[in-house]
């Protein structure tokens, strides 16, 4: 199980390094996104059929850490203020659970409806939206997940094209954000329907070694790098070759090695360096982690549940042990680099009964859904809080039957 390289309080490598803010943790933090020349384009075809369209359905696959998400989010978060937009990442649901979260999405209470009134509620609101001549944007992420149910549920909700015959403009688009194979789903013929509508459809790779080197060089001068790139060519190349190219990894990975480099006082980064990092992150290298990914996507029916770090980019921590450890230490199986986290903070637990979070005696205590917990059975969906880090519960279909 993956552990977490704990972190040192007084220790600060944004100062030791002059940076202004921290470069690989969180690219909300860089006003303008680092972009390749394919990630471009794609955001331009994205804007581009949000304008120019009236309704319809947009396409962003690609491979895990390629930057889909962040580039969707890009072009949406530039229309927030004059467009209604939910965002659903759940997407493991069957079809009465996706309805009721997609009327949450949108700010309407569903609960206790049947099928055929969700879908009536959702209706009225679209046809609100077009009194109001509002345009109205759902976000779909790992839309991989979804059930064939839902895929045809999709052509429903969208109504008539626009461009048909007796269709009347709902302003109204789904983009889908899948990860490798989904292109094929949506090829079948068991989905035409929802086919027919695509008005826009990419695919993003993860970055080759130039645009991994200038990626990292990027984030770096984003941030307000004051003194030398700490990052030399050979280690940057080792960065591509360890994270097979994921913006993801290289994010985590270059933080933790900035660390290292802090604690040993080291200015000039090497590929040793990058290395010795990478090992005690304990990953596994990238031809590997393929075949895991292949594995997983072939179990998906026995799937185990998983926490969503929400806190360090939505990684997937999946609970495949009796007993899941969190705190500052290194010693736990999740490790969380702040002082206001106790050495050994939390436990989850994980038998026959369900999935339990317990506070083992922390100062800041355990947070279930916003409620401070000694111990507590979770549910699917819960949101547990550890200071200010979130993690949401995900569980396994073999948990959920």
């Amino acid at each position: 199980m993956q552990s977490r390289i704990a972190s040192i309080g007084k220790l600060n490598y944004l100062e030791f390094f002059g940076f202004g803010a921290p470069p690989f943790r969180n690219t909300t933090d860089v006003a303008e996104l680092f972009l390749t020349e394919a990630m471009d384009a794609a955001l331009n075809r994205i804007e581009e059929a949000l304008d120019d369209w009236d309704d319809g359905l947009l396409v962003v696959n690609g491979a895990p850490g390629s930057g889909k998400t962040t580039l969707v989010n890009q072009a949406i978060d530039r229309r927030l203020d004059h467009a209604c937009v939910a965002r659903i990442n759940r997407t493991l649901l069957a079809e009465k659970d996706f309805l009721q979260v997609l009327l949450h999405g949108f700010g309407l209470r569903p609960d206790g409806l049947d099928r055929r009134l969700l879908i009536e509620a959702f209706d009225e609101f679209m046809n609100e939206r077009m009194d109001a001549g509002e345009r109205v944007i759902l976000v779909i992420d790992e839309a991989q997940n979804l059930k064939a149910p839902i895929l045809k549920l999709l052509p429903e909700i969208l109504g008539p094209a626009s461009d048909s015959e007796d269709g009347t403009a709902r302003r109204f688009f789904i983009v889908l954000i899948g990860q490798d194979g989904f292109e094929k789903t949506l090829a079948h013929p068991e989905f035409k329907r929802l086919a027919d509508r695509l008005r826009f459809q990419t695919y993003l790779n993860t970055l080759d070694p130039a645009d991994a080197s200038a990626y990292i060089q990027y984030q770096l001068h984003a941030v307000g790098q004051t003194r030398q790139q700490p990052f030399s060519e050979r280690a940057m190349t080792r960065i591509h070759m360890l994270t097979g190219g994921s913006m993801r990894l290289i994010n985590t990975l270059c933080d933790f090695v900035l660390f290292n480099a802090c604690l040993g006082q080291i200015h000039r980064i090497t590929p040793e360096l990058v290395q010795t990092t990478f090992n005690a992150l304990r990953w596994e290298p990238p031809s590997s982690r393929r075949r895991d990914e292949a594995a997983g996507a072939r179990a998906e029916e026995n799937q185990v549940s998983r926490l969503i770090l929400e806190f360090d980019r939505d990684l997937e921590f999946p609970l495949d042990k009796d007993e899941i450890r969190i705190g500052r230490s290194a010693e736990n199986d999740i490790c969380i680099r702040s002082l206001r986290v106790s050495r050994f903070h939390a436990r989850l637990t994980n038998n026959r009964q369900g999935i339990s979070v317990e506070d083992l005696g922390s100062t800041n205590g355990v947070y279930v859904n916003q409620e401070r917990v000694k111990v507590r059975r979770l549910k699917d969906g819960d949101l547990i809080a550890i200071d200010d880090n979130r993690m949401r519960l995900m569980l396994g279909k073999n948990r959920q039957d």
